[in-house]
Parts: structure tokens; sequence; C-alpha cells
């Protein structure tokens, strides 16, 4: 048991200095700059040398203690600043999926139609591309524009959209795929699949669903460095970036989770199927066999 425990303590470890203490230390060493240089001298190089070493002549006085103290003061400051863009990133992931609460529903609503209207717009173009006939479809122009508009709307949206952002339509979009091809309720049934999934598969999952953690906290960042600008503005041009980099890891780490949960029901659904018994007929199972999983993970009759 004891080695088990120090290999669990070490992953820990190694999971708490790279996800809090080291983006922390970075948000400190941001704000200890934007204090010293402030707007006039954001980019004075020599200055923030220079007080940099004002004090670390002043710490080199002081006795050992002090010098422990002030160094876990910032490694603490570092970790209570990660602990915060933790905290807050539950209430990002809602943004992230276009779960926006009260106030903002109006928004949601009006970004939904206009993604919605641009949806239907492109498909509406697409229709047109189609109906000519077949000989016309041959044309290796005609199938070039209808590769380009589906990849135009599929940056939409891969189904008409129901959320004010591509994430939350991406994960509503494989929930009613599903549903749609197997009756099930991904929700409620989710669980019990896990646990006939392999430990491979298991694995694959949790590192695809950690790329999209770690986009949520990225964009978590980005709000924090914003809010530095106020006081250095090279802070704002580095929220910027880290906005844009969460932005497109995220859109793609999405689409690959999306993918990846959508597999795995497609590839063990049978299996979950076999273990609770609910279904013996041959061939891949069908909507029925969703209805008879969901009444066994609802508890319904």
């Amino acid at each position: 048991m004891a080695p088990v425990l120090d290999s669990l303590s070490q992953k820990l470890a190694e999971k708490w200095l790279s996800a809090l203490a080291v983006p922390g230390l970075l948000l400190v060493a941001a704000v200890a700059a934007g204090a010293v240089l402030g707007h006039g001298s954001a980019l004075d190089g020599s200055l923030l040398l220079g007080r940099l070493g004002q004090w670390a002549k002043e710490a080199g006085r002081w006795p050992a203690l002090g010098q422990v103290a002030v160094v876990t003061a910032i490694v603490l400051a570092a970790v209570a600043a990660g602990a915060l863009v933790r905290a807050c990133a539950e209430g990002a992931e809602r943004i992230w999926t276009g779960e926006w609460p009260g106030p903002a529903r109006a928004l949601a609503g009006r970004l939904t139609a206009r993604r919605l209207a641009r949806w239907q717009r492109i498909e509406r173009d697409i229709g047109r591309l189609r109906e000519p006939a077949t000989a016309s479809l041959r044309d290796e122009r005609v199938r070039q524009d209808l590769a380009e508009l589906a990849a135009r709307r599929d940056a939409i949206a891969f189904a008409p959209p129901r959320r004010p952002t591509f994430t939350g339509d991406r994960m509503a979009g494989t929930e009613a795929r599903l549903r749609h091809q197997y009756g099930i309720d991904l929700a409620a049934c989710w669980s019990r699949l896990w646990l006939v999934l392999p430990e491979d598969v298991r694995t694959e999952l949790r590192t695809s669903r950690s790329r999209v953690d770690a986009a949520v906290d990225g964009s978590v960042w980005a709000c924090c460095y914003l809010l530095l600008g106020c006081l250095w503005w090279p802070a704002a041009v580095a929220a910027a970036g880290t906005g844009l980099v969460a932005w497109r890891r995220g859109r793609r780490a999405v689409t690959a989770h999306a993918e990846l949960v959508e597999s795995a029901v497609d590839v063990y659904l049978r299996r979950l199927v076999d273990e609770l018994g609910v279904d013996v007929s041959a061939g891949p199972p069908d909507p029925r066999v969703g209805t008879a999983l969901n009444r066994v993970a609802l508890k319904a009759r």
C-alpha cells in the first residue's frame, strides 16, 4: 500500500505544480512587473532589473526566516491564483458550452438565432447546388463549391445550432446524433457505459477531457491578464494571445472529445447491452435498445 500512496502523492504533486503553481507564478511575476512599471514605463527593462536588484540586496540582509517567509508568501500567492482560476473554470465552461445564466439568456438567444440563420443560409446554398442533374454534380467546380460550403457550415455547427457557441453545439450535437441513432440518453447511461469500457479507452477519454479543461483554464487565465492590463498594458497583449490560443485549442479539443465519446458509444454499446441483459436480438443496436437502456438508467417503469 505504501508504494501506491507514494506514487499517487508524486502524481498529485506533479499535477499541482503544472496546473496551479507554474501559471500562478507567471501571473504573480506579471503583477509585480506591472506594479513596478505601470503604463508609463511599460517596456523599460532596465527599470525593472534595477528594482529587482534593489529588492534582492534588501532581501539578502534579512534573516533566513524572513527570506523563507517571503518565498512562502510568493508560492502561496501563486497557488491562490491557480485555485481561483480552477474555481472560476466551472463558470467558464458554462460559457463555452452555451449554458449562460439568466441575465445573459437574451444575448444567448440572439447569438443562437444569428448562428442558425447563417447555418440555414449555407444549407440552402448547398441544396441549390445539389438540385441540378447528376451530370452537373460531376463538374469539378461544383464539387469544390459544395466542399467549401460544407466546411463553412460545419465551422458553425454540424447540425442546426441550438446553442450560442460552437463548443456547446458540438457536444449537444453528439448527444442528439446518438439519441437519433440508438435512442440512448447519453447523460443517463454514460456512467454505466463507463464501467464496461476498457481501461485504455477510459485513459484516452480522460486525456481528451483534460485537454478541454486546459483550454477552459486558459481562457480564465486570459481574463486574469486582461484585468492586469488595466494596470500594465503588455498584460492585455498577453491576454489576447492567451485567449486566442485557448479558443483554438478548445475548439479542437472539444471536437476530438465529442468524436471520441461518440466512438466509444458506437463500439461498446453492445457490451453494455449484454452486461445489463436488456436486449437479446441480433444485429446492431437500434432505438429500441436505447429505450430499454434508458429505462434501466432512469429506473423508469
